[in-house]
């Protein structure tokens, strides 16, 4: 397999190898890339990720919760000298396991133990928490996003998702030098939207421009959260960024095998957007004066009804597009 393709047939494939060699009654080792050495294999309930590797044998240590890294040798009974980069877990985290090998696979593997460190750095915080299903409030905060992304997508092309990384934990949901988008979706009559961190819409310093972009969804049948993401898919198809939307699908909890729980459907009521500036009527950090250092975070809901909001039309779009 081609290491550009994309993430979906990437995990598709661990998937399919991981179930035959768990379905041989001996123990299979098979390959997820065509012409390198990385192998998969499942054992007594147990998911494997082999590397060859030139270091010396190390023990088995738990880097992520039930995720266990070690560097091991006599794996293939002839070739016992060979040593290996192992991560293993159990067969009940597949569906886990493998967009995260995924991942790893995608990245430089002439220095594996370099590209597991930056793989386990990016899913610290998903892996431990494992999560469900994404609920009501996320499946409209990542449709909400999915909107804004494809409206620019429509405006200078599929290299905009780039910008894209409010599933990756970024302050702002679309980020560039000029211009940042936090992207709040609302199904509230009057609208409001939960602010969860007070920085997000808190006026920029130097020459960055914020626009707070407000979605709102009401009852109806024109679009579901797996509807927005198969368009996207569509419009990616072929496209070298195919692979970004997928890292980042996955980073945001999505998971095809819950899309039957995500059938809601909307109608789109309005897209507006407001300027953040220092005149905005937003809680901004620098008037609270010295926050304590015991105190992490401030949440508050900021009610958009009331503020000074501007319809987006393609001539908008055209220009946070063009800026970004």
């Amino acid at each position: 397999m081609n290491p550009k393709e994309n993430l979906k047939e990437k995990i598709e494939l661990i998937q399919r190898q991981l179930s035959i060699s768990e379905n041989h009654s001996e123990k299979r080792l098979l390959p997820i890339i065509e012409n390198l050495q990385p192998r998969v294999f499942s054992e007594n309930g147990y998911d494997f990720f082999l590397i060859p590797i030139l270091t010396e044998i190390k023990d088995e240590q738990e880097r992520l919760e039930g995720l266990f890294i070690s560097i091991t040798d006599n794996i293939l009974g002839n070739n016992p000298e060979k040593t290996f980069l192992q991560i293993k877990t159990t067969s009940s985290r597949r569906e886990i396991f493998t967009p995260f090998i995924a991942e790893l696979i995608s990245k430089d593997l002439s220095e594996p133990i370099n590209a597991l460190e930056e793989t386990l750095k990016e899913w610290r915080d998903f892996w431990s928490g494992k999560r469900g299903q994404l609920s009501k409030y996320e499946q409209r905060g990542l449709l909400g996003e999915l909107i804004v992304l494809n409206a620019l997508i429509e405006c200078v092309g599929t290299g905009i998702i780039e910008k894209w990384g409010g599933p990756l934990d970024w302050l702002h949901d679309f980020e560039s030098e000029k211009l940042h988008l936090e992207v709040k979706t609302t199904s509230k009559q009057p609208a409001s939207v939960y602010i969860s961190k007070i920085s997000q819409v808190a006026p920029m310093e130097g020459d960055t421009e914020l626009q707070l972009i407000v979605v709102g969804l009401e009852e109806g049948d024109e679009i579901s959260l797996p509807k927005m993401i198969s368009s996207m898919r569509n419009t990616l198809l072929g496209s070298e960024k195919m692979s970004k939307l997928e890292k980042i699908l996955s980073h945001s909890g999505y998971r095809d095998t819950d899309a039957l729980f995500y059938q809601k459907e909307y109608g789109v009521s309005f897209v507006k957007s407001h300027k953040i500036t220092k005149d905005s009527p937003v809680l901004n950090p620098k008037i609270l004066g010295d926050i304590p250092s015991t105190v992490t975070n401030i949440r508050y809901i900021l009610q958009v009804h009331a503020m000074e909001m501007t319809e987006i039309d393609s001539t908008g779009w055209e220009k946070f597009a063009s800026v970004m």
